[in-house]
């Protein structure tokens, strides 16, 4: 289902093949996601949203994650640094006032609407 201009429901759910987690994400990520796509211009990747408390601890995630909340994604953008990314990410409210994890080594970046923090790894 769409639930954006760039963003179908599909993108958002568990990668484990529960099928769970579409339905769970929190509307102001989505949105954020939308904007920084329009900021961008380019189509954004969602390596990882919502994810089963199983799937969760089986990536290595923390308890009570904000993956598992539908409140984060991993992102990436094809050709561009995780860094650049998360300078774009930077300039859209929500996710400037949450959390932006830069990943160097897996060129992605984590997003989510939980509480202001950031980290690289």
């Amino acid at each position: 289902m769409k639930l954006t201009e760039h963003f179908d429901s599909s993108e958002f759910r568990c990668k484990c093949g529960c099928g769970q987690g579409d339905w769970l994400m929190a509307p102001e990520l989505i949105q954020a996601l939308e904007e920084l796509r329009e900021l961008i211009g380019l189509p954004i990747i969602v390596n990882s949203a919502y994810r089963c408390p199983k799937h969760n601890a089986q990536v290595g995630g923390v308890d009570n994650s904000y993956h598992t909340q539908g409140m984060a994604c991993d992102i990436a953008v094809s050709g561009m640094t995780a860094m650049k990314l998360a300078a774009f990410c930077e300039q859209i409210p929500a996710l400037r006032d949450g959390g932006i994890g830069v990943y160097f080594a897996r060129h992605f970046v984590h997003v989510d609407v939980g509480p202001r923090r950031r980290w690289r790894e």
